[in-house]
């Protein structure tokens, strides 16, 4: 195809992949017309069987993972677009010619700057300069009004150098991931959020692979001004639920309160052992029912204790081991960790509230701390709650505690080494 048709087919192209973005995923038979265009973009999508067919293609890891390392949406878009080797053509000549630019220049810090900032895509780059067919040019490409259109610029300007290196790092990085595997990832069920089938289908909801949308408060602030509310088939997605619904119907509809319940759940069984066990405690000067950040501890069997840091910071580790993803995306930066334990808040106040969890008071200057509601922990031992709360989330339970383990076995480690 010319320019001009493939610069109109890229633009098509961006807007299901910027509809990719914002549901979460695509039904099965828009996602044929971008396989089409970048059949490698199939071994980065979460097929999900709905009634023993193929309806849709949800978000993985390593997209969303792409997407965090990238300045803005449309990078991502242009990134997955140079999936196509056509596509990405004109932008491996453009580094290819920013290179040969860096190598002129005196000094030599330019050129090594720009080869870290492509990464393993400067193997493309350096292929393209050892080319004898086509001498690399700064020169507008067949992509540049997609370019403006996603960006702003064009990609053949002097300030677009960083975005360019960064999209071509990215697309590196995803080929790479669609060629480890030889054939589509194998289909998921779809979710199911009816209270009547959550113990049947537990386990497939909360299985490795899957996609967890944030808590709503931060769901609104890192989406983009075109994002769409994504499939609760495709995303474990916290919804609304009647005032007077039961714990069922709030665990099958509100993934992350049912986490939450699960973590309480894990320190209740946890502590009957009477073999340490897990602490949340509420820092000194905080509102037990809208504190800003729980402290998560695990205690050894002499009652000696190792912090294991935030609730989000151990959540989003806890996530990590399941091999679940958050959406849109969030790095494990101090401020990103602290806008989740905020984004957490109002859901401990609702616990308490809805007596799930319960706050115990400490001693003068003690911090107090957070328990499972007897209640709620009777109710874990019968029914409709037992199988929920017993092997159908026992994985989920096992992560938790290993990971515990884990903190305590390193941390504990690293802590008698200082004291040496």
């Amino acid at each position: 195809m010319d320019e001009k048709e493939m610069d109109s087919h890229a633009q098509q192209l961006a807007q299901l992949l910027g509809q990719l973005w914002s549901h979460a995923g695509l039904n099965a038979s828009i996602a044929a017309l971008v396989f089409k265009a970048m059949p490698a973009l199939q071994h980065l999508l979460q097929p999900i069987e709905i009634s023993a067919d193929i309806n849709a293609y949800c978000l993985t890891k390593p997209l969303i993972q792409a997407q965090n390392a990238l300045s803005q949406l449309g990078e991502w878009q242009l990134a997955l677009l140079g999936l196509n080797p056509e596509m990405r053509g004109h932008w491996l000549q453009l580094a290819a010619a920013r290179c040969r630019e860096a190598g002129a220049m005196a000094d030599p810090q330019v050129l090594v700057k720009l080869i870290q900032q492509l990464g393993g895509a400067s193997q493309w780059v350096l292929a393209a300069l050892n080319s004898t067919d086509v001498t690399p040019l700064i020169t507008q490409g067949p992509l540049a009004q997609t370019e403006r259109e996603l960006l702003g610029y064009s990609l053949h300007e002097n300030a677009a150098i960083p975005a360019l290196c960064r999209i071509l790092r990215a697309c590196f990085i995803l080929q790479a991931s669609s060629s480890s595997s030889a054939r589509p990832v194998s289909a998921m069920q779809r979710i199911e959020t009816n209270s009547h089938q959550l113990s049947k289908h537990l386990a497939s909801n909360w299985c490795a692979g899957r996609v967890l949308a944030l808590p709503q408060p931060l769901l609104s602030e890192s989406s983009p001004s075109q994002w769409q509310k994504p499939n609760a088939a495709w995303v474990l997605l916290s919804q609304p639920v009647p005032e007077q619904a039961s714990p069922l119907e709030r665990f099958a509809q509100q993934p992350w309160l049912f986490l939450l319940c699960v973590l309480g759940f894990v320190q209740d069984a946890w502590a009957a052992e009477q073999r340490g066990g897990l602490v949340f405690s509420l820092p000194l000067g905080q509102n037990a029912f809208a504190p800003s950040q729980v402290s998560v501890a695990v205690q050894g069997v002499e009652g000696d204790e190792v912090s294991l840091g935030s609730l989000a910071t151990f959540i989003v580790q806890l996530l990590g081991e399941l091999n679940i993803a958050l959406y849109p995306s969030l790095t494990q930066s101090v401020e990103a960790m602290q806008q989740l334990d905020r984004a957490l808040s109002p859901m401990i106040g609702e616990l308490l509230g809805r007596k799930m969890w319960q706050f115990i008071e400490a001693g003068r200057h003690e911090p107090g701390h957070y328990r499972l509601h007897p209640d709620l922990s009777d109710a874990c031992y019968s029914l409709p709650l037992a199988p929920v709360f017993g092997i159908k989330s026992q994985r989920l339970q096992q992560t938790i505690k290993q990971l515990a383990l884990k903190g305590y076995a390193e941390k504990g480690y690293d802590s008698k080494k200082s004291e040496v």
